[in-house]
């Protein structure tokens, strides 16, 4: 453990909400007109932002390129490009994200269009029409394979394999509905690292499957929450194992997120049941629930793909999971042993309208970390030096340890 990723978790202390900050880059209060559904931060500078709107519109921008208010003097972000409501898109935006040589981005929306554009032109290269709404995508995060996957809520369930090198549809994952064999539609998915074969869907019944997708033939695993590394041990019966199996879900909700660590050893899942799960991947021959608590403060009840964010492998040794709230609050906890590290939440008289529905990390060592609001806007988390330097400014009582007592 270095000395800087000491003192990077010893800032996990006073995370706080950033929006108030003049001498910090913020965005302005109305970012978009209508919810901010996706962020993607470029992987190689960390520089470029993409954000994805309910009101169809994109916009690109340069962390690098601020403006400063002549009245407050607060240093605020500009969009470097803009791409208006209905120019790429007819509908809302579901996810954007960057290929990892930042060469190219990705935007997938309502109206069953997955787009590819050049990020030197910022124009679109190619549209993929799926035929039904698309919920989530993703694709390897080295990038060593062209393939990516696709969460439809119509057609035949499973996960859509589009080739970007072809540009066609490859193949179905799990599709024809349950009744021929299927696995049911998808909600979201992710890519492990440890392989770029190996993906992973949660369905909206609870269900989460992973796929081999070089093979033609059913899921590889499924992941079931009864199965933990006690009962894994545990030997059972014929009977009890047939019961299992029969009731093998992941979550008793939809789940609308998924997410590998950076190493692929742990697998992320949040359902609509509330729950937040970690999956040991690699430990025993099929997947395990690390059954941790998270305590009873997540409320996730949408439909919508909810994007979680955990902090860069080199920053901290602990990793910490950013998890956006219903409440309105972004909660932040200890991948390790579920503790809570912070409840935040940002100062607003929109009532109902602070909630956040993805979360990245600015990376560089900062402990700095944007949101995207229902609200339009654009959040910024991180350590506040200026609350920890209020705090140590309060004047500590002396104690000498001894009681004093009146004379009667």
């Amino acid at each position: 453990m270095s000395p800087l990723q000491i003192y990077n978790e010893s800032r996990y202390g006073t995370l706080n909400n950033l929006d108030y900050r003049n001498d910090i880059g913020v965005f302005p209060r109305e970012t978009h007109s209508a919810s901010v559904n996706t962020l993607s931060l470029d992987g190689i500078y960390n520089r470029f932002l993409l954000s994805g709107s309910s009101d169809s519109s994109i916009k690109l921008w340069d962390l690098q390129s601020m403006t400063v208010d002549e009245v407050s003097g607060q240093r605020r972000f500009k969009p470097s490009v803009t791409l208006p409501r209905k120019s790429v898109h007819s509908f809302g935006v579901t996810k954007v994200k960057w290929w990892p040589d930042n060469g190219m981005w990705l935007s997938s929306s309502y109206d069953f269009k997955l787009n590819l554009y050049d990020s030197n032109t910022m124009d679109v290269a190619h549209s993929f029409k799926l035929g039904s709404r698309i919920l989530d995508f993703d694709f390897h995060p080295l990038g060593d394979i062209s393939t990516v996957a696709c969460c439809l809520d119509g057609g035949v369930g499973g996960l859509k394999l589009v080739d970007l090198r072809t540009l066609s549809d490859t193949q179905n994952l799990g599709g024809g509905g349950k009744m021929m064999g299927g696995v049911g539609y998808m909600s979201s998915c992710c890519w492990s690292p440890a392989s770029p074969y190996l993906c992973i869907g949660g369905g909206v019944e609870g269900s989460c499957y992973g796929w081999d997708i070089r093979s033609s033939n059913k899921f590889l695993l499924e992941l079931d929450v009864n199965l933990t590394a006690a009962s894994y041990k545990k030997k059972q019966s014929n009977k009890r194992k047939r019961d299992l199996k029969l009731k093998c879900k992941a979550h008793h909700g939809a789940i609308n997120s998924a997410q590998f660590n950076a190493s692929g050893t742990e697998l992320i899942t949040l359902g609509n049941d509330e729950k937040l799960r970690i999956w040991d991947m690699c430990s025993f021959r099929k997947p395990v629930n690390k059954a941790l608590n998270f305590g009873p403060l997540i409320r996730n009840k949408t439909k919508q793909h909810i994007e979680l964010c955990l902090s860069p492998a080199a920053e901290t040794e602990v990793s910490f999971l950013w998890v956006p709230s219903d409440s309105g609050e972004v909660l932040v906890y200890r991948v390790e042993d579920g503790s809570l590290v912070a409840r935040l939440n940002k100062a607003s008289d929109r009532l109902g309208q602070n909630r956040s529905y993805s979360v990245v990390c600015t990376g560089h060592n900062r402990v700095r970390y944007f949101s995207g609001c229902k609200d339009g806007s654009i959040s910024v988390w991180g350590h506040d030096d200026l609350k920890q330097k209020q705090q140590s400014d309060i004047p500590v009582p002396f104690d000498n340890g001894v009681d004093l007592v009146e004379p009667e």
